[in-house]
């Protein structure tokens, strides 16, 4: 083995191990209830984002001309896919989640004023509420109970301060009946 065979596949090792590391905590965050984030942590995902991409392009169009040159065929071919993958899981998973997983949304309460509250009732009983205070962001799933206008969430993850467990539906207005801040919440 030369040492231009040995840079190479030292550098293949790196690069794959960062695109397979930054990749999958993109995804993670991807998992709804997972991407709770604060403003400073929004500018580390920036840069991950932005040392990923060139990564993923990268890796993808050396392993595309070393595979044309006939050099390490099954492994270029690996690389590809692998990258591919990552790349379209770190972009389209929630989107996938929400339609496969949580299915049609039934009702959207929202608030107009900080904080900002976001609650999505699905047809199938799981809800997905998001609140962002002017400085965090953060995401809560469970399921839900509606009957004679009471809503009660059974939160899955901690809930966020922003969020009860019951409301009373009156018309377009969501009342929290045990909540220490009332919130102007309706549904869209």
């Amino acid at each position: 083995m030369t040492v231009k065979n040995a840079l190479i596949i030292i550098a293949q090792f790196i690069t794959v191990s960062l695109i397979l590391l930054l990749g999958f905590i993109l995804i993670d965050l991807k998992i709804l209830g997972n991407g709770a984030l604060c403003d400073a942590e929004q500018i580390i995902l920036a840069g991950t984002w932005i040392i990923f991409i060139p990564l993923v392009f990268g890796i993808i169009i050396n392993s595309w001309i070393y595979y044309a040159k006939g050099k390490w065929k099954k492994y270029r071919i690996a690389i590809i896919v692998i990258t591919s993958i990552i790349l379209f899981l770190s972009v389209f998973l929630r989107q996938i989640i929400m339609t496969t997983y949580y299915g049609k949304e039934k009702n959207v309460i929202e608030n107009e004023n900080p904080p900002f509250i976001k609650i999505q009732l699905f047809e199938n009983g799981k809800f997905f509420a998001s609140t962002y205070n002017l400085s965090c962001e953060s995401e809560n799933i469970g399921t839900y109970y509606l009957k004679e206008n009471i809503l009660k969430l059974n939160y899955k993850n901690e809930k966020s301060e922003y969020l009860e467990t019951e409301y009373r539906i009156e018309n377009n207005d969501v009342k929290c009946l045990n909540c220490e801040d009332k919130y102007e919440l309706k549904i869209k």
